[in-house]
């Protein structure tokens, strides 16, 4: 809607500056008459009383100089005195006339100028001076017969009466003018007080009607702008219910109606939201109940949200005593915090599943941690899931057991079969031919395959059970190390692969079966040979760190792909490729060389770059009397 232009703000401002500016000029035009009166007084004083000071002053001087030139003749020197009284007499007349057409005196009708005290005085002086001109003419005669001495006498009595006459009529005329100037002078001063006064209140009257003036702008411009800042403001912080109520008809009044609007649609959307939001809240949080997986939700400061059925079940915890409380203070199991104190929320556990104890059975939980993502970046939550795998747990097991068993049947038939196939290798039973030889060779090969095999099921069996015996000794690393890698020579120099040992000097002793570990640094040892091709290398270092042995073993061979890196400790996974050979290995080398660290509370991982070599690191914990 188009704002009338006598309501807009541009008409307001406008207006209120076209006031100020009025203000202004007549404040300016009051000054200027005030400072034209004063002007007016003071050219009164130059123009009509000052000349005539001047003039009549000079009249008096000339008088003077024409003494002084009387005195010249009557004391011989005519020619000199004669010539400066003709000079003076000159100027006399000349300062006379101008004295008479002066202001004041010359605009007057001459029966008013002969009525005036000014007047008359001139006419006085005029008319002495005649006078005085008639005396001097007999002095100068007597002065020019010689009698010097009567001229003296005679200016003495005579012509000395007339010049002190005009001397005095002079002096009175300078008085009179005087008296007019200072009057002059008093009405400047009285107009000069007038004119600040005046202009004193005039700025006066227009700094109230500027103060008026912006008092009233103020009312109508900005406080509206004002009210209508401070209502948006609560808006924007969530009071849609407010409403802006201006009651002028300018831009703001319309700019106040559309905000309106827009509060309205707000408030009609946000309550549209709000319902979406309990809605889906409510779905979520049902969905969540409904799961039989515990679940346990928490912002990003780890303080509870949300919790369903099966985690209270499983923790003692009711949700409404929890909700708003820190994970830490709410007696959760201990292994639960660490994984909420992780910085990368990534289970670092040493095995992927928790054990608990539940309704008098034993469970298994795998944690899953999840964040949830923020609007504006980071963390805006996190997922924590206990996925039940007991009865994944007991599958596998059952596997395990069934595997046992099986291997451990194997055993006897295999070392029987072993045990024929050299009897008839040795020839023991009769000769046999070249091609017997080669069947039973190969015959020999797979039983061998097959023991290997057989062993490496029975010890993993044996570890996952528990049923291993672990024999506790006081080992020297070094001496472990070199003793394991010691057969190992001749075949690193049969491929051309170069072996190298970095050992710390004085390691501590660790605590554990000499066996076992022995096992593991030569079961990543061959690894590392038979997957580094000639010319390259491997390398063994051990030294102590962070109240542990750490213990790597890298190589410059062919690598691990990046899909591999999470599997290659998982039970029969190996990483070859098609023209590898390896007989009797099924995988289970790195499972069995983890569940031996970890048995000792140690951890082991590996490091690989694709096509140029891995390194393996294990590291295992000091006994405490080698740490003290």
């Amino acid at each position: 809607m188009q704002v009338p232009f006598l309501n807009s703000l541009r008409f307001k401002v406008g207006s209120g500056y076209i006031v100020l500016v009025a203000i202004n000029l007549a404040v300016t035009a009051w000054a200027i008459y005030n400072f034209a009166r004063l002007t007016l007084a003071l050219d009164t004083i130059l123009t009509d009383n000052f000349p005539n000071v001047v003039a009549v002053e000079t009249m008096a001087h000339t008088v003077e100089r024409q003494d002084h030139a009387l005195t010249s003749i009557m004391n011989g020197d005519s020619a000199n005195g004669m010539k400066e009284f003709e000079g003076a007499k000159e100027a006399f007349y000349q300062v006379f006339d101008e004295a008479n057409k002066a202001p004041g005196v010359s605009d007057r009708s001459a029966e008013k100028k002969e009525l005036t005290e000014e007047g008359m005085i001139l006419a006085d002086i005029h008319s002495t001076y005649e006078g005085y001109l008639m005396v001097s003419d007999s002095l100068m005669l007597f002065a020019s017969n010689g009698q010097y001495k009567k001229a003296k006498e005679y200016y003495g009595n005579i012509v000395r009466p007339f010049s002190q006459r005009l001397s005095e009529n002079c002096f009175w005329l300078v008085e009179e003018n005087q008296k007019a100037m200072l009057q002059v002078s008093q009405e400047t001063k009285r107009t000069s007080d007038e004119a600040i006064i005046a202009v004193l209140i005039a700025a006066l009257v227009a700094t109230a009607l500027s103060v008026v003036t912006i008092i009233q702008f103020t009312k109508h411009i900005i406080e509206p702008a004002e009210k209508l800042t401070e209502t948006v403001h609560q808006i924007g912080r969530g009071r849609l219910d407010l409403k802006i109520d201006i009651n002028t008809n300018d831009e703001v009044a319309e700019l106040s109606r559309e905000f309106n609007k827009m509060t309205e649609r707000l408030r009609q959307y946000e309550e549209l939201n709000i319902e979406k939001i309990v809605s889906e809240k409510q779905k979520s949080e049902t969905i969540v109940q409904s799961i039989s997986d515990a679940i346990i939700v928490c912002d990003p400061s780890l303080n509870i949200q949300l919790i369903n059925r099966s985690a209270e079940e499983l923790f003692q915890i009711r949700e409404n005593d929890v909700v708003g409380k820190r994970v830490h203070d709410c007696g959760i199991d201990g292994r639960i915090l660490e994984i909420f104190a992780s910085p990368v929320l990534a289970p670092s556990l040493s095995e992927p599943y928790l054990l608990f104890k539940f309704n008098g059975r034993s469970i298994y939980l795998r944690p899953r941690v999840t964040e949830i993502p923020s609007l504006h970046g980071g963390r805006g939550g996190i997922v924590l899931v206990l996925q039940d795998v007991t009865q994944y747990k007991e599958l596998d097991k059952l596997k395990s057991d069934f595997m046992a068993a099986v291997s451990h049947e194997f055993r006897t038939p295999l070392t029987s079969i072993n045990m024929s196939v050299d009897i008839l290798r040795q020839g023991l039973l009769g000769p046999v031919t070249h091609e017997q030889d080669e069947l039973l060779q190969s015959s020999k090969q797979d039983c061998e395959r097959l023991t290997k095999l057989v062993r490496e099921l029975l010890q993993l069996a044996k570890l996952e059970s528990d049923k291993i015996e672990w024999r506790e000794e006081r080992l020297d690393v070094r001496a472990i190390i070199e003793a394991t890698v010691r057969p190992l020579h001749l075949p690193f120099k049969e491929k051309g692969v170069d072996l190298i040992l970095r050992i710390e000097d004085h390691l501590p002793n660790l605590l554990g079966d000499e066996q076992q570990l022995s096992w593991v640094i030569s079961n990543l040892v061959n690894n590392a040979l038979r997957y580094t091709d000639a010319g390259g290398r491997v390398e063994i270092r051990a030294r102590c760190e962070d109240q542990s042995i750490l213990l790597e073993v890298s190589d410059t061979g062919r690598g691990i792909a990046p899909e591999y890196l999470d599997k290659i400790f998982d039970k029969f996974v190996q990483v070859k490729q098609s023209l590898d050979t390896t007989p009797g290995s099924v995988g289970l080398g790195l499972t069995i060389a983890k569940k031996i660290v970890e048995m000792y509370g140690g951890r082991i991982w590996v490091n690989s770059t694709l096509n140029k070599g891995s390194t393996f690191a294990l590291r295992l914990p000091l006994p405490q009397h080698e740490l003290a």
